[in-house]
């Protein structure tokens, strides 16, 4: 009896650690980051179609390379560069409720309400990133030349 007990104890002992080190999550984490850098490249390219077919893809993702308020952000972005501000009010507005301090969402934002004729509304993203981290931050100076230039 004493060798059947020892026997499950040693089974579990081992599959547990064969199913830890075998564990797709490690290179699932890699890849999503390697997917995020992709879609990032991809709207640099202004290749904003597959930008948001691969951020999609992303949208439930768990990586330490971007969040999911970063997600929402991007597909923002890349949605407002192809002329769908619905869908990116929609994106950006989900970036904000993950995290309302989201300072790249928060630009976003404010550009797009600029694009959208409503500079009350820019101004006021403005001025919250005048709050959270003053004049001297690119994200408040490149709101401040959107405002100003468009």
């Amino acid at each position: 009896m004493n060798t059947k007990i020892l026997t499950v104890i040693f089974s579990l002992f081992f599959s547990s650690l064969y199913a830890a080190g075998t564990d797709s999550g490690d290179s699932a984490k890699t890849n999503y980051g390697k997917d995020y850098k992709s879609a990032i490249k991809l709207i640099r390219s202004k290749d904003y179609d597959k930008a948001i077919r691969k951020l999609k893809t992303l949208i439930t993702a768990s990586s330490t390379d971007f969040t999911r308020a970063d997600v929402y952000n991007e597909l923002g972005f890349a949605y407002r560069k192809s002329d769908d501000l619905d869908n990116a009010a929609k994106y950006y507005k989900k970036a904000l409720e993950l995290d309302p301090e989201h300072l790249g969402a928060i630009e976003y934002q404010g550009e797009m309400y600029v694009d959208l004729g409503q500079k009350d509304n820019a101004l006021s993203n403005l001025e919250l990133l005048k709050k959270l981290v003053g004049e001297n931050n690119s994200y408040y100076k490149e709101l401040n030349n959107y405002i100003s230039n468009n």
